[in-house]
């Protein structure tokens, strides 16, 4: 663990530096000290409920991020079900090279017109994987899971922030950034804590002695693993669910429209 903290924090110092030289001039208008002590936390709420659809935007996101808690608690012990550790290690470093394609895809064709809907795209591609890759015990499955799942994160992250961007006043998106990376961040730990003995009082018991091995055992298959992957599809359902509801909500279509005519303001000013 000292060679892997050692390289992680010097991969980490090579941006940094890099940073540090770089200029970003901003041409900002610059509030008086009485208009930031108005945006504090009931200030930026009020940002962002001003704008129709961006706060239900925040909780999809965390909806997302409270099942995806299910892959940080349940994932390494899924994979370890089918390969040993060097091998499920060697695969991480190989798989996590999706994500970064998946960056490299975004800088050279962007989030589409309307990132909203690239979000939702995205997401239920996600689900229907985590729906699909634990249909069977193989590591095949697994790993083209992993590589959609990781190669589309990418991709849904950009569209929301882009989608902060154009719709928030730039002197206040730092603010509405941290609004909603506080709120979404925190779903997932949530999660992770809570799916390991919901997991062990009931999917694995139900896939090894209980009736899911008379149910659906012949073709799905028992033991602890099969438990686990049952946990999986169950996120993957519940994920379709919400993100279709959501994409046919009235906060999604007003957020849209909201959107649009802000990018055609834009588009207006810059011409």
């Amino acid at each position: 663990m000292n060679y892997a903290l050692l390289i992680a924090i010097f991969f980490t110092l090579i941006p940094l530096l890099h940073i540090a030289f770089l200029a970003f001039p901003e041409k900002l208008t610059i509030e008086n000290n009485e208009n930031q002590k108005k945006l504090d936390i009931i200030g930026t709420i009020a940002i962002v409920s001003s704008i129709p659809g961006l706060l239900a935007l925040i909780f999809f996101q965390s909806i997302n991020n409270f099942l995806g808690g299910v892959f940080m608690a349940l994932m390494d012990i899924y994979g370890l079900s089918l390969v040993n550790v060097e091998t499920w290690g060697f695969l991480w470093g190989g798989v996590s090279f999706a994500m970064i394609a998946g960056g490299m895809f975004v800088a050279k064709y962007g989030v589409g017109k309307n990132p909203l809907k690239s979000i939702m795209i995205v997401n239920v591609v996600s689900w229907i994987s985590c729906i699909i890759f634990p249909i069977q015990a193989s590591i095949i499955l697994l790993i083209i899971g992993m590589v959609v799942w990781m190669f589309l994160m990418p991709i849904a992250e950009s569209a929301e922030q882009t989608v902060i961007q154009n719709i928030v006043p730039q002197e206040r998106q730092g603010r509405v950034f941290g609004f909603a990376q506080s709120i979404e961040s925190s779903a997932m730990p949530v999660t992770a804590f809570l799916v390991g003995p919901l997991a062990s009082s009931i999917f694995i018991p139900f896939m090894t002695t209980g009736k899911g091995v008379e149910y659906i055992g012949s073709w799905f298959g028992s033991g602890e693993s099969r438990g686990i992957a049952l946990v999986f599809i169950t996120a993957g359902f519940v994920g379709v669910i919400v993100t279709v509801f959501a994409w046919t909500s009235k906060p999604y279509k007003n957020l849209t429209k909201f959107y649009k005519i802000n990018i055609s303001r834009h588009l207006k000013t810059e011409s």
